[in-house]
């Protein structure tokens, strides 16, 4: 048994585990905060994944050349803890659980579709010791058995994203992407990200691919902000 392995036994001993949801000892995500999750159930906007009451191509949330994109659960009830924890608590067992949920709601992307895992804020990226994104997105590509590609990284350091309205997060990233040099990418792409809130940062992303040569790009979130009449309830 390794130094770490040995520390995190011990530390599970004298400080179990707990549901990122609600503290109760036990799962990193009990059964009752995944119970509690709000489902996106359909019909959906075709291109942003925003559900609607009726079925409709394009919406007031698209933004930039995405298709396709969904997410699993509206980003209220326990979702923001949970997601807030993998981040700002640095719980990284969330990031299996949390993919899990992903890919019991969304259909496996076709290959040679990869998945490409949103860049995060360099800076904020040394101080949290990993990209949330990126293990979400490794944790999908170990169960949908698909290539995980770092193919984008940040050219401009925007601003903290939480709590900026929607032209706000559209002028702060809308030049902060750019495809990395490397291999030749595949003609399709899914861009995976945590949260998806206004769509702006997936949409400057999606630019970058597209000005590298990638055909389609869709996007998966675990969670995204529900507004207008898709709202529902919590």
């Amino acid at each position: 048994m390794g130094l770490i392995t040995l520390a995190r036994t011990v530390l599970d001993v004298v400080v179990p585990p707990a549901c990122a949801g609600c503290g109760l000892p036990g799962p990193a995500v009990c059964a009752g905060c995944r119970q509690a999750l709000r489902r996106l159930p359909p019909p959906w906007c075709t291109g942003c994944g925003h559900p609607w009451p009726v079925a409709v191509d394009r919406c007031p949330e698209c933004l930039g050349p995405i298709r396709g994109a969904r997410q699993a659960v509206a980003y209220a009830g326990p979702a923001p803890a949970i997601i807030g924890a993998l981040k700002d608590r640095r719980r990284r067992d969330l990031a299996a659980p949390l993919a899990r949920l992903v890919a019991d709601a969304v259909p496996r992307p076709a290959p040679p579709c990869v998945l490409v895992p949103v860049p995060l804020n360099p800076a904020r990226e040394r101080e949290r010791g990993f990209n949330q994104a990126r293990l979400l997105a490794v944790a999908l590509g170990r169960l949908w058995g698909l290539e995980v590609v770092p193919a984008l990284e940040r050219v401009a350091d925007a601003p903290a994203q939480r709590g900026a309205g929607r032209t706000a997060r559209r002028r702060q990233v809308a030049h902060a992407f750019r495809a990395r040099t490397g291999p030749a990418l595949p003609a399709r792409a899914c861009l995976v990200d945590d949260v998806h809130t206004t769509g702006s940062t997936l949409a400057a992303c999606a630019r970058a691919l597209r000005a590298a040569g990638v055909r389609q790009v869709t996007a998966l979130a675990v969670a995204r902000v529900v507004r207008g009449p898709g709202a529902g309830g919590d």
